[in-house]
């Protein structure tokens, strides 16, 4: 096999594990925040908001990655960085942990998508 066809490989295999990852994190995420909105009793606060619309910019930018990775990856970076402040500030403990599992994990797909990305551009 020659190098080119290696790093093509390489390539489409970044390429699918970003999609398989970010649509997890979002799958995951989106069926948590309608879980918690359906059976949670109480009213709605501010962080419960703000926290959604970080999830559904990520979700989008996960959906907008599987056409268009450049667009797509930037928003889920983005969004994911965001996430990942949000989650520092909010968390009372751990807050490593609930970075990791808020952030991270849309954070990984996001750059995954621009690797692949810049990758197929060369």
């Amino acid at each position: 096999m020659n190098a080119k066809c290696t790093s093509e490989r390489a390539t489409k295999w970044m390429h699918w594990i970003a999609r398989v990852l970010g649509t997890l994190a979002s799958v995951f995420w989106v069926t948590a925040l309608t879980l918690s909105a359906i059976f949670e009793k109480g009213p709605i606060t501010l962080e419960g908001v703000m926290l959604a619309g970080l999830v559904a910019t990520n979700a989008v930018g996960v959906f907008i990655a599987w056409r268009r990775e450049n667009i797509g990856g930037m928003v889920t970076v983005i969004g994911a960085v965001a996430l990942c402040v949000f989650a520092f500030v909010t968390a009372g403990h751990n807050k490593g942990f609930a970075m990791l599992v808020s952030g991270g994990l849309f954070l990984i797909p996001g750059i995954l998508f621009l690797a692949s990305w810049r990758r197929t551009r060369k």
